[in-house]
């Protein structure tokens, strides 16, 4: 064995047992049912509280999973205090934290109200000038990421989707984008779906250390064997 291999093999040696020890923090959105959400009774929930689940047992670690908003659970990431799953990936974000391999795929979709002759989504200029529903503190994609810099649409942030509905039921919005799974459980026939934004693989994300590095190595080998709802096609 190399003396690089036995470095690495030493260190994941040491963190497991670490690891073992100890109760490893993540995060998940508390308001994006059926992906992941708080139960009533303050659980985590959802496919990707089921998935760290998943993959702390069989990685033999233990885990606590905290359903908190969004923008907090980046915040806990960027402090290095907690993994976040169900996350994007995007170049800002690869360059400060560590990613495990994919877990699922979601689409977004982009929704109008039925029957009032919005344009078909056909790409991100359909959306200049518009009013777009999004939630606080999400990536959507990198072009829909260029149009808010560019202040070429205006996006109206909500922390959970019910409330894009709500407002676009009213007429305060012209557009919102959301999950097909997660709109669906929202959608009483009012909203249509004008087009796909965009479709992101969703992953574990960790803050950038060797104790991460390890963890990765100790989570990766698992993912394949996920059950195939929790794994990205």
């Amino acid at each position: 064995m190399s003396a690089s291999r036995l470095a690495t093999a030493v260190l994941l040696l040491l963190c497991s047992l670490s690891q073992a020890r100890e109760v490893l923090r993540f995060a998940i959105d508390a308001h994006n049912p059926p992906f992941m959400y708080v139960d009533g009774q303050g659980v985590a929930q959802g496919l990707y509280a089921q998935t760290l689940r998943q993959l702390g047992e069989r990685a033999g670690l233990t885990l606590r999973i905290e359903a908190i908003p969004w923008k907090r659970a980046l915040a806990y990431l960027e402090q290095g205090s907690h993994g976040v799953a169900g996350i994007y990936r995007n170049e800002e974000r690869q360059r400060k934290y560590l990613f495990s391999k994919p877990i699922y795929r979601e689409e977004l979709v982009v929704y109008a109200r039925k029957g009032h002759a919005m344009a078909a989504y056909s790409g991100i200029a359909s959306l200049y000038g518009k009013r777009v529903g999004v939630l606080s503190g999400w990536f959507y994609s990198d072009a829909f990421s260029r149009a808010l810099d560019e202040k070429r649409l205006l996006a109206d942030e909500a922390a959970r989707d019910a409330q894009n509905v709500d407002k676009l039921r009213l007429g305060r919005l012209d557009y919102l984008i959301g999950i097909r799974e997660s709109i669906a459980a929202l959608n009483q026939g009012e909203l249509e779906e004008a087009g796909i934004l965009a479709s992101n693989l969703t992953y574990i994300a960790l803050p950038d250390s060797p104790r991460s590095r390890a963890l990765l190595l100790q989570l990766n080998p698992h993912i394949a064997d996920l059950p195939d709802k929790a794994r990205a096609p």
